[in-house]
C-alpha cells in the first residue's frame, strides 16, 4: 500500500507544471542554422491538450502535425504524429499516423500507414515525456517541469516517438533564466522565463547546431507549401552536411577519406561552430574515416596500413592532427585511450571565404600533403608513402 501511494504521489509531482495550466496559451520556435531557417513549429497548449504543427526542410520538406492529452494528473495518456497528405483537406486521411497510448509503465505504439496498422509495445517510466524529432513543444513540458521542481537539476524519463526504447533528459539549473539540457545526442542551452518556457535555445559543439526563436505565431503550413514548391523546382535545402569521398593514388598508395561537409551558413566557425581547444569531428556527424592500404608516416607518426578515424584539435595558436584507431562510429564518440598519435598541422589564412568544409589529399613525388579547408583557414600536414 504505501508502494502505490508512493508511485501515485512521484507520478503527481511529475506532472504537476502541466495539471496547473488552465488557460490556453500558446507560441511558435523558428529554428535556424546560420543564416538559414531549417525549421518552423507552432503549438497550443492547454492543462488538457497539447497541439502543434511542424515544418522542416532537410533533406526534403517534411510537414507534421502533432497532439498530446493530458489526463487528471497532467500526465501525458496519449501523442499522436500525422503526416498529412500535400494539398488534401485537413480532415483527409494522413499519409502516415503513430498513436502512443500511455498505460502506467507501458506504451502502445500503432503506426497507421494505408490500410495497415504496425503494433509494438514499449517499457518506460512514470511521468514519461513523449517527443516529436524536431519540435520543441513537447521539449517546453520538460523545461516547465524542471522549473516547477525548484532543484538544481532533474531527470525525466522521455520516449522519443519511432524509437525502440525510452531515455532519459537531463535538465539542470544554470541560473534564473538558462538551463542546460542534456538529452542522449544533444546538449542543449535553453534560456527560459519565470514559468520555464523555452524563449531561446542553442546547441554549441553539437551534430546540428541549430539555434531556436520564440515567437508569437508562425503560418507553418504557408511555410511548408512554400518550401515544398522550391524543393519541386530543384532548389530545396538538401541534407545539411552531405557525406564526401576523398580518393587518391599516392605513390603506390591507395588512400580514401570519407566525411561530412558543414557549410559556413554566415557563420564565425572556428573558435565558435568549432571551438579552440576542443577535439573536433573533422567534419560533420559520423567520423571522418582514413583507409590506407600502405603504411603512411605524418611527421614522427608511422601510420600502419588500415582504416582509422581523423580528429584535429584547434587552438587559436596552432592545430593538431589526430589519428585514432577506432572506426565506423558517430562523430561525437572520440576515445582519446584509441589514439595511435598526434601531429602538429601547418596553419594559412585564405583570401576568400570557402563555404563549405574540404578534405583534399594532394600527390607528390613520394607521398603527398593531407589538407583541411574551411572558412579562410586551411590546415595541412605532408605525408610520405612507406
Amino acid at each position: 500500500m504505501r508502494r502505490l501511494a508512493l508511485t501515485a504521489a512521484l507520478a503527481a509531482l511529475a506532472a504537476a507544471p502541466l495539471a496547473a495550466q488552465n488557460a490556453a496559451e500558446g507560441a511558435a520556435f523558428l529554428g535556424r542554422l546560420g543564416n538559414d531557417t531549417i525549421s518552423a513549429e507552432r503549438f497550443t497548449r492547454t492543462a488538457t491538450h497539447l497541439e502543434g504543427e511542424l515544418v522542416t526542410r532537410s533533406p526534403r520538406t517534411t510537414y507534421r502535425r502533432y497532439s498530446a492529452d493530458f489526463g487528471l494528473n497532467g500526465s501525458v495518456t496519449r501523442f499522436e504524429v500525422a503526416i498529412p497528405r500535400p494539398g488534401a483537406p485537413a480532415d483527409a486521411p494522413p499519409l502516415q499516423r503513430a498513436v502512443a497510448t500511455f498505460t502506467g509503465d507501458s506504451i502502445r505504439l500503432e503506426v497507421h500507414r494505408g490500410d495497415s496498422v504496425l503494433t509494438s509495445a514499449v517499457a518506460v517510466g512514470l511521468g514519461v515525456v513523449p517527443l516529436l524529432q524536431g519540435a520543441f513543444g513537447p521539449y517546453e513540458l520538460l523545461t516547465l517541469r524542471a522549473r516547477a521542481a525548484r532543484r538544481d537539476s532533474i531527470a525525466v524519463p522521455t520516449y522519443l516517438v519511432g524509437s525502440r526504447g525510452p531515455g532519459t533528459v537531463v535538465l539542470r539549473r544554470l541560473g534564473r533564466d538558462s538551463v542546460l539540457m542534456a538529452t542522449p545526442t544533444t546538449l542543449f542551452r535553453v534560456a527560459v522565463d519565470s514559468e520555464g518556457r523555452i524563449t531561446g535555445l542553442r546547441a554549441p559543439g553539437a551534430t546540428q547546431q541549430i539555434q531556436l526563436e520564440r515567437l508569437g505565431t508562425l503560418d507553418v503550413a504557408g511555410l511548408a507549401a512554400a518550401w515544398s514548391a522550391r524543393d519541386a523546382q530543384g532548389q530545396g535545402m538538401g541534407t545539411l552536411s552531405p557525406r564526401d569521398t576523398v580518393r587518391a593514388t599516392v605513390a603506390g598508395a591507395s588512400l580514401l577519406v570519407d566525411y561530412g561537409r558543414p557549410r559556413k551558413r554566415g557563420r564565425e566557425i572556428f573558435g565558435n561552430v568549432v571551438p579552440w581547444g576542443q577535439v573536433w569531428r573533422t567534419g560533420a556527424n559520423a567520423a571522418t574515416q582514413l583507409r590506407t592500404d600502405h603504411d603512411l608516416v605524418f611527421g614522427s607518426l608511422t601510420v600502419p596500413a588500415g582504416t582509422y578515424t581523423l580528429w584535429t584539435l584547434p587552438t587559436a595558436s596552432g592545430w593538431q592532427l589526430i589519428i585514432n584507431r577506432q572506426a565506423g562510429q558517430w562523430g561525437t564518440e572520440y576515445d582519446a585511450a584509441r589514439d595511435l598519435g598526434r601531429v602538429p598541422m601547418t596553419l594559412s589564412a585564405l583570401a576568400e571565404t570557402v563555404e563549405s568544409c574540404t578534405i583534399a589529399i594532394e600527390p607528390q613525388r613520394s607521398g603527398g600533403v593531407l589538407s583541411i579547408t574551411w572558412d579562410r583557414t586551411r590546415a595541412q600536414i605532408p605525408f610520405t608513402v612507406r
